[in-house]
């Protein structure tokens, strides 16, 4: 069993551990069909203020991402940076850092329906499509099995949003709407994550990504 007891430093639900790592598997069904890959993470910085941490990874791809630690919650930083300078920008906001049942903020999410290879748009209709989803704490009590192990006592989020896309001369408007939910254990972050994009469109399917926590280690 693994628990998921708050941790004091840092977010509760975010791993601001300097060392750990993370290996998902995640599948994907989009327009081309079905995919599995692989993504990770790695804590190569940690700094911290009084008040505020600055965690920066480097994913498997060797991509670098900066999360800013607050009183307020997560932001993802902007760039790369291993200090904690006053006027750090903070950019995206993702999860404030206390969290009760009911609570709900917004948030953005990158949608994969539309990305396709398949003729005639296999070269122009691979957008990139930001969503405004709205995310909403449905369980503070959650137990989960993810890859042989429980874990207990984790928080449960669900995000709902909807977005009308302009295909222009493709199928005209197309209106996405995303639901999701996301399960986050405590010290670690999230253990496993499903996404369901639905269209209007009789000729672009819907779509779906579920992300699984495989390894976790610090």
């Amino acid at each position: 069993m693994i628990g998921c007891e708050k941790n004091p430093v840092g977010h509760p639900y975010f791993s601001s551990a300097l060392g750990a790592s993370a290996i998902y598997k995640i599948d994907k069904l989009t327009t081309d069909g079905n995919e599995e890959i692989r993504h990770g993470w790695t804590n190569i910085s940690v700094k911290r203020s009084k008040s505020r941490a600055l965690v920066t990874r480097k994913s498997l791809n060797g991509r670098y991402y900066s999360y800013l630690l607050s009183e307020k919650g997560i932001y993802l930083a902007q760039g790369f940076t291993d200090i904690i300078p006053n006027g750090l920008r903070e950019t995206d906001f993702l999860m404030p850092s206390s969290l009760k049942l009911g609570d709900t903020w917004p948030t953005k999410i990158h949608t994969t329906t539309l990305q396709t290879s398949q003729s005639p748009w296999e070269s122009t209709l691979k957008p990139l499509i930001i969503i405004p989803i709205v995310n909403r704490v449905i369980s503070l009590d959650e137990d989960i099995s993810v890859s042989n192990k429980q874990y207990k006592k984790c928080i449960l989020i669900q995000g709902d949003g909807k977005k009308t896309v302009p295909l222009e001369h493709f199928i005209g408007d197309l209106e996405v709407r995303v639901l999701s939910k996301t399960w986050y254990s405590a010290d670690i972050g999230i253990v496993k994550r499903e996404v369901h994009e639905f269209t209007d469109s009789a000729i672009i399917k819907s779509g779906r990504t579920t992300m699984t926590l495989l390894s976790y280690v610090e």
